[in-house]
């Protein structure tokens, strides 16, 4: 059994769509709790998301506050999906699963308070919520993944911070400094 978590309630089929991997795909994982951290609108410069080899998700807040002002008040529908058809290692997340048509629909679970069910599985040890701290062994894998981020999705640094004011807000240091090195002014 695999889950795929979306906004969207009463849904009985799910549609392969688009997404950063610039292919269709119909997106699946097999842990449910990890499943339910993509249940409402978000991405990877609000968290960033690891597995351990205990196959339990760790949470890191990629600015303060972010786990609550992310979750709080919203709902999703955790849909379970049958394996077939799906495949590993398309992506570069080991955790997430992949299929390229159309899929059935087993069973829908309607989560209606998606914070406060993810602190329950906070508490029963079943996901790790790293929240922002402000010391610079945390900031420093904050900062990598974010710059990461922002090269690996070819982010347009010149304007990126105009157009989504989390750029502007928590990563504007970092998107002048990578703009200020990317300039060419440091080659021999």
């Amino acid at each position: 059994m695999l889950y795929h978590v979306s906004q969207k309630q009463g849904l009985k089929i799910l549609q392969p769509h688009v997404s950063t991997h610039k292919k269709a795909y119909v997106y699946a994982i097999e842990n449910m709790v990890t499943g339910m951290l993509f249940g409402v609108k978000k991405d990877d410069f609000d968290f960033m998301i690891t597995t351990g080899s205990d196959h339990i998700s760790s949470v890191y807040e990629c600015y303060p506050d972010a786990f609550r002002s992310i979750y709080q008040g919203k709902s999703c529908s955790v849909y379970q999906v049958n394996e077939e058809g799906f495949q590993r290692g398309m992506t570069s997340w080991s955790a997430e699963l992949v299929c390229e048509h159309e899929v059935e629909i087993i069973n829908e679970i309607v989560v209606e308070d998606l914070y406060q069910r993810l602190l329950e599985e906070e508490q029963k040890g079943n996901l790790r919520v790293h929240r922002y701290a402000f010391c610079d062994e945390y900031r420093k894998i904050i900062a990598s993944h974010v710059v990461d981020r922002l090269i690996r999705f070819d982010i347009d640094l010149s304007k990126c911070m105009e157009q989504d004011r989390r750029f502007a807000l928590h990563y504007k240091d970092i998107i002048r400094q990578l703009s200020s090195v990317m300039d060419g002014h440091l080659l021999a």
